[in-house]
């Protein structure tokens, strides 16, 4: 993953604003992770970052979209990539990391200076945002178990036994 820096110590009170549109933040863990996606429209961010005592809040948002397949019908598919976010992050030895030492941070110290690990945090705003269950359509048909057709474009001619052997035992259950 590529690693992108931002100084989080010497900000203005107000905080500064940053965007990103260097593709390497998104497409490097695509490839390194062999995930089952590809970038459509080129991915941008914009963040605000506002210093505190304690840690940084960054803001901001996400947009691009992908090329994902169907969990139902198996087709391709584009799906645009919206994400907002308002994130707290500590900086290091804080009060607040001491009870999950095993959590991943995105400030680091370095010199004694606090940077945010933009790439990092990025990449889990991305990933934050994609879809559990990616389908085509609301109301995509999948396909057919026994065929495989594609029942979105065409009725199945198939022969479907309408029972599972499998599921004998329960046909002569009564429930009362």
């Amino acid at each position: 993953m590529i690693e992108l820096l931002v100084e989080t110590t010497n900000l203005p009170v107000d905080g500064r604003e940053f965007s990103f549109d260097e593709q390497r933040i998104w497409a490097d863990p695509i490839a390194e992770f062999h995930l089952p996606y590809r970038i459509a429209e080129p991915f941008s961010a914009v963040i605000r970052v506002v210093p505190h005592a304690d840690g940084c809040t960054v803001e901001g948002t996400l947009r691009g979209s992908l090329v994902l397949s169907c969990d139902r019908c198996v087709e391709e598919f584009t799906y645009p990539v919206t994400a907002e976010f308002h994130e707290f992050e500590a900086y290091p030895g804080g009060v607040s990391r001491s009870d999950a030492p095993n959590d991943v941070w995105w400030v680091v110290a370095k010199d004694g200076l606090h940077y945010l690990d933009v790439a990092g945090f990025l990449w889990e705003q991305f990933q934050l945002a994609l879809p559990e269950k990616p389908l085509c359509t609301v109301l995509c048909r999948g396909i057919c178990a026994e065929c495989g057709a594609n029942r979105n474009l065409d009725e199945c001619r198939c022969a479907a036994s309408g029972s599972d052997p499998r599921l004998a035992a329960f046909r002569s259950m009564k429930l009362s």
